[in-house]
């Protein structure tokens, strides 16, 4: 009888410890697609008896796999491990007097403050007795990304400053962790063979940095990631199973 197989399932990613062993698993959502590709690397003999130079033998000078994970969630630790970076927390707080458009700011251009998430923001200029700035008269702002914009400053000395309160925001830096090595497990229907369950456990991915992140858009946005399988040392070696993953037919 034929076995066929299309699979679907659940992955879950984790980090290893010292012993090699995985910890904070946790599952980066659903998962598009997820490929499996070996590759040897040979030396090729040819005997030079016949008048044919035929091969006549091969040798494996090494043996490497790569991963191709696409993830469509587009969560904090998602991104950290796409960027390698770290998602942080940043608590709210205040900021008093943060100077906001140089000395002279240019009518209708577009000036950042340190902070998104903005309430509570008062303008003032650099007079002797300060004067406030009236929000939508004398400039905008989209709090939500703390940006202003000068409407008409005419009476007023610069430079002026902002205070205001910010609120609580997620942030994940680029380049600021190492290579990432991650476990990984599939928990896997066989749709084919109405719906056999397989698990498949990879023990050491090394995953490159995104390649692309599509920040506009018109698609949804997946995470495209790819990764070398790397031999697990705390695993001892063994002729069956080896050291860098299994796959295991449950039923």
């Amino acid at each position: 009888m034929s076995t066929y197989a299309s699979f679907q399932g659940r992955v879950y990613l984790g980090k290893r410890d010292t012993n090699g062993l995985p910890i904070e698993v946790r599952s980066p959502g659903n998962v598009a697609d997820l490929k499996l590709a070996l590759k040897t690397e040979v030396l090729e003999h040819f005997e030079s008896q016949s008048g044919q130079r035929s091969l006549d033998h091969r040798m494996i000078k090494s043996k490497s796999a790569t991963i191709n994970l696409t993830i469509e969630e587009f969560t904090q630790e998602n991104l950290a491990l796409a960027l390698y970076g770290t998602h942080v927390a940043t608590a709210s707080g205040t900021v008093t007097d943060e100077p906001v458009g140089g000395a002279t700011p240019i009518i209708a251009d577009r000036f950042f403050l340190a902070h998104p998430k903005v309430s509570t923001l008062v303008v003032k200029d650099s007079a002797a007795t300060p004067a406030t700035l009236t929000l939508g008269t004398h400039y905008t702002a989209d709090v939500d990304f703390g940006a202003l914009q000068f409407l008409d400053v005419t009476g007023f000395t610069g430079p002026f400053k902002a205070s205001y309160a910010f609120g609580d925001v997620s942030e994940v830096g680029i380049f600021t962790q190492p290579l990432p090595e991650r476990y990984l497990r599939l928990e896997g229907l066989n749709t084919a063979q109405g719906n056999a369950k397989v698990l498949v456990e990879l023990y050491r991915v090394a995953f490159d940095p995104l390649k692309e992140l599509a920040l506009i858009s018109t698609e949804y946005n997946k995470f495209e990631l790819e990764g070398s399988l790397l031999a697990d040392a705390s695993k001892p070696f063994d002729a069956v199973l080896g050291q860098f993953g299994r796959i295991v037919q449950i039923g």
